[in-house]
C-alpha cells in the first residue's frame, strides 16, 4: 500500500471516538450514554453524513456545525426522514397497484389478454420507438424466464395453459417496468388507461408521474435519504407547477407531491398532505438552530405550498 492509499483508507473508529469528533465540531452532546446508543443503532455514516448539510456552518478547511447544533437534532431530521419515506411508499403503493390494474384491464380488452408480447400492439413507430419496445419485450421475456420457478401464479399458466396473462404477469414486475410498459403502449390504450386514472390527466403527464414516482418507490424501499433527494428524472410541465410558478428543479420532493396530485384521488391526496403536514409540524418542535422552512427549502416547498390541497 502507498502512501497515498494510507492516508485516503478510513480508519475504524469506536463510537467513543466518533462523539469526540462531533463534539469537536461544535455538535453538543446532551446525553452521552442516548448519543452512543443512537449512533450503535443506526450508524454514524448513514445518520451524519445524511443528515448534517442543513446544521453546518463551514465545510471549508474542516466541518464546524452552527453554535448549539445538537445530536438530537440531527438525530430528529433523521428520523422525519425514516417516517417521510413510510408515509410515501404507502401511497406509491397505492398509485402502483391501481396503475397495474388499470394497464393489464386497458390492454387486455383491447388486444387480449396474453399478446402482450407482440410488437404490433406497441407503438413502434420509427426506429427509437421501436427500439424501445423490443427493450420492453426482451425484458418481460426475461422476468417470465426469472419467474416461473419461483411465482406459483406464473408456473401454474405456463404449466397449464402455456401462457400467462397479463393480470397475473403485472403484479410480477416493478413500478418502473409498468411505467415503461404504459409509455410504449399505443396511444389511444394510453388514453384510455389515463382516462380511467385519474379525471383530467393528459396520457403524456401519467406516464411521467409513474416514471418520476418509480424513482421515489426505489429511494423508499432501499432506506435511503429522502428529503433532499433530487431524482434522476423531471417530472413534465403541468397546472399546478404553472400555478407555483415553478420552470426547473421540477425533480424534488415537492414534485413528488405534485404527482400524487395529479394520479391519487382526491380523497387519498388530502389525506397524504395531511401527514406531511403533520410530520413537518413534529419536526418543527424539536428543532431549535435551524428552522422547519430550511428544511421544507431543501424539499423543493414553496412558501404557499399548502394551496396544493385545494387546487
Amino acid at each position: 500500500m502507498n502512501r497515498g492509499q494510507a492516508m485516503s483508507e478510513k480508519i475504524f473508529k469506536d463510537t467513543r471516538t466518533q462523539i469526540g469528533i462531533l463534539k469537536s465540531r461544535g455538535v453538543v452532546i446532551k446525553n452521552k450514554k442516548t448519543a452512543k446508543q443512537i449512533i450503535r443503532t443506526i450508524n454514524y455514516y448513514n445518520l451524519i453524513n445524511g443528515y448534517k448539510e442543513p446544521f453546518l456552518q463551514t465545510t471549508m478547511p474542516y466541518e464546524k456545525y452552527l453554535p448549539g447544533t445538537t445530536l438530537d437534532e440531527i438525530y430528529a431530521l433523521y428520523e422525519f426522514d425514516r417516517k417521510l419515506r413510510l408515509i410515501t411508499l404507502e401511497h406509491i403503493l397505492q398509485v402502483e397497484k391501481q396503475a397495474k390494474s388499470l394497464i393489464a384491464h386497458c390492454f387486455s380488452k383491447e388486444h387480449g389478454h396474453k399478446d402482450y408480447l407482440k410488437l404490433e400492439n406497441f407503438d413502434n413507430s420509427g426506429s427509437k420507438k421501436y427500439a424501445f419496445v423490443c427493450e420492453l419485450l426482451g425484458s418481460l421475456y426475461k422476468k417470465i424466464a426469472l419467474n416461473i420457478d419461483k411465482d406459483l401464479s406464473i408456473s401454474h399458466y405456463v404449466n397449464g395453459k402455456n401462457y400467462i396473462p397479463l393480470w397475473v404477469l403485472v403484479n410480477t414486475i416493478s413500478m418502473g417496468d409498468i411505467s415503461k410498459f404504459y409509455s410504449n403502449m399505443l396511444q389511444h390504450d394510453r388514453n384510455e388507461v389515463a382516462k380511467r386514472m385519474r379525471w383530467g390527466i393528459r396520457e403524456n403527464q401519467l406516464a411521467s408521474c409513474l416514471f418520476f414516482l418509480s424513482t421515489i418507490r426505489n429511494r423508499c424501499a432501499h432506506d435511503e435519504r429522502l428529503y433532499s433527494y433530487l431524482s434522476y428524472t423531471y417530472l413534465c410541465g403541468n397546472k399546478y407547477f404553472n400555478y407555483f410558478r415553478i420552470t426547473n428543479n421540477t425533480n424534488n420532493f415537492f414534485a413528488a407531491m405534485i404527482a400524487f396530485k395529479m394520479v391519487l384521488s382526491e380523497k387519498q391526496y388530502t389525506a397524504f398532505q395531511n401527514q406531511i403536514e403533520e410530520l413537518f409540524e413534529e419536526l418543527s418542535s424539536k428543532l431549535t438552530i435551524i428552522s422547519i422552512n430550511k428544511i421544507r427549502s431543501m424539499m423543493g416547498f414553496p412558501n404557499n405550498w399548502k394551496r396544493l390541497k385545494t387546487l
